[in-house]
């Protein structure tokens, strides 16, 4: 006989985002249940990286004692709201240990007494009004809410001829000494990739990173999935002609003869030209992508780039598959190699948000927000003090903003905090958001941290020092945005700062950085931090008298 177990919420995956998820499900009181195959919470930690090595940092003297600023720089802790939880209490390493890391995410389902059940392997699940999900013993775990916190847990293996002789990156091994004096292609140029370059650099004799296209640095488009610097000590080795190589080329068919690998390929930025190269091992580090395998018909979720990702809205639930909601790093598919939602200090302020969603979906409990006075200088004081502390905007630059909305009947203002922009303007488009109040005031504004436009050299970057062209800033810097809908009607920026903080008359821990910085008309420079506030404060007052000319599209931007 099978047995039952009947929940609201049921997460599938007790990993970072599975137990984000659920921490925010206990504090709003909800009927949750947590399930995964592994012995105990964040298993994947104690495998993954191969190295051992996170790449997401952990910075534990940053001058703040606001754990919302410190939270900019501290990527591994997830939110709570026991400021002494922190990872930086396990390690003071910046780049820590993963092992770490696994003790973290076990201690912190303890901590706040996380409902999980453990060692529950899912190997089915269906839909029927309700969602029945059958685990390896039979029971059956029944829920009206279902939210798939897996990760990319099934490599991505591609279609070439021949990658059945590869080792992939799950399993090969990964001592070094088993390398020695041998030829090593490795496919992918991704983390994985250059991870084991790096590891293998000391003993194999000739180390060749492929794939068609050319490496994108990290520090040039400000998505963390790319090449950090961390993993860059390889390049040394290719460009100094260390004996090893990065080549953009595809490969073609691989083939095993006379005890060694042929591998065909065919080079991206040489008119087509093919070359065959021997080696002793081939290595396949080419990701990870969403395993469908547990879904039946009833529930199968749509999939995006390549399969490697569910498709969802911007509430993160299926586009095709009512009540099926993501979490975590599969979340990256709204925005896919922009911001950080691949990683845990990006994803958990989405989750965050999507426990909101939930809350004010099928709980009717109105998304929080702040009541201000229709005053201008109160708006900017709460813009200033969000686009200098707040992590969310910090981390998920143009992904999540705060959301403004004026109440012209009560003279207020609602101040909605992390929010993701493309819900927003869903919401705007089509019923309007709690309490009316985007169908009682069509325009709303959203304020936004993003960086610029960076051409050429990203380490030789020109400096606007004129305040009115703040647009022109390459740096993250604020954006206030006016939206009526879903169109764009007009933008203000604010000039980037040195140190991502725009208080005026605050220090910055004990002692501050900068003393003075110099604008185009203005005489005293130490007093810089009040035209940041000055800028945002001429914009408001023209906003709130209701009275500036409409600016076309075509001018945003443009002062």
């Amino acid at each position: 006989m099978k047995v039952k177990t009947e929940v609201d919420y049921l997460i599938i995956g007790a990993g970072a985002a599975g137990l984000q998820l659920a921490y925010f499900l206990e504090q709003n009181q909800r009927d949750y249940l947590v399930l995964d195959g592994a012995e105990k919470p964040g298993s994947f930690w104690q495998k993954f990286p191969r190295h051992r090595k996170l790449i997401s940092i952990n910075k534990v003297y940053t001058g703040y004692e606001e754990r919302e600023s410190q939270l900019r720089w501290d990527w591994n802790s997830l939110l709570c709201d026991d400021d002494q939880f922190s990872f930086s209490n396990y390690t003071k390493r910046y780049f820590p240990d993963a092992g770490d890391y696994a003790q973290y995410l076990e201690d912190f389902s303890k901590h706040f007494q996380l409902k999980i059940k453990c060692g529950t392997k899912i190997v089915k699940i269906s839909k029927n009004n309700q969602f029945f999900v059958t685990d390896d013993r039979g029971h059956v775990f029944i829920c009206r809410r279902l939210i798939i916190a897996t990760g990319v847990s099934k490599p991505y293996i591609p279609e070439i001829p021949g990658i059945e002789l590869t080792e992939n990156y799950s399993d090969f091994p990964f001592d070094p000494e088993e390398y020695v004096d041998q030829r090593v292609l490795i496919i992918g140029k991704g983390a994985s990739g250059f991870e084991t370059a790096n590891h293998l650099t000391e003993t194999a004799r000739v180390i060749h990173l492929c794939s068609p296209n050319s490496i994108k640095f990290a520090w040039k488009t400000h998505f963390s999935g790319h090449l950090r610097a961390i993993n860059t000590p390889f390049l040394d080795t290719y460009i100094l002609k260390g004996q090893n190589s990065v080549l953009d080329a595809s490969v073609e068919k691989i083939e095993y003869r006379n005890g060694e690998y042929l591998v065909n390929i065919c080079f991206s930025h040489a008119d087509g030209q093919k070359a065959v190269l021997a080696y002793d091992r081939v290595l396949c580090c080419t990701g990870f992508q969403f395993d469908t395998s547990i879904f039946d018909d009833t529930c199968k979720p749509e999939l995006a780039i390549h399969d490697k990702f569910p498709t969802m809205t911007s509430e993160w639930e299926s586009t095709k598959i009512a009540d099926m909601y993501f979490a975590g790093t599969l979340m990256q598919v709204r925005d896919f190699d922009r911001t950080n939602s691949n990683v845990i200090h990006g994803f958990r302020f989405n989750i965050k948000a999507l426990s909101q969603i939930l809350e004010q979906k099928y709980h009717s409990k109105p998304l929080p927000y702040n009541t201000l006075p229709l005053q201008s200088q109160a708006i900017v004081e709460k813009v200033i003090e969000r686009v200098s502390s707040s992590a969310g905007l910090f981390l998920q630059q143009g992904f999540l903003c705060d959301l403004i909305v004026f109440s012209k009947s009560s003279q207020t203002v609602h101040y909605y905090k992390g929010l993701p922009v493309d819900y927003v303007r869903d919401r705007a488009s089509s019923i309007g958001f709690t309490n009316g109040d985007l169908a009682e005031n069509e325009q709303y504004y959203t304020v936004t941290l993003e960086f610029g436009e960076i051409e050429g050299d990203p380490f030789s970057v020109k400096r606007e020092k004129d305040q009115d062209k703040a647009y022109l800033s390459a740096h993250i810097h604020p954006i206030v945005r006016r939206f009526t809908k879903s169109s764009l009607l007009y933008e203000q920026h604010i000039s980037e700062h040195l140190e991502n903080d725009w208080r005026p008359n605050q220090e910055r821990g004990e002692k501050s950085v900068i003393r003075s910085l110099e604008f185009i008309g203005q005489s005293d420079y130490s007093q810089f931090q009040s035209t940041y506030a000055q800028k945002l404060l001429e914009f408001f007052e023209q906003e709130i008298s209701f009275t500036e000319p409409f600016v076309p599209p075509a001018l945003v931007g443009s002062k």
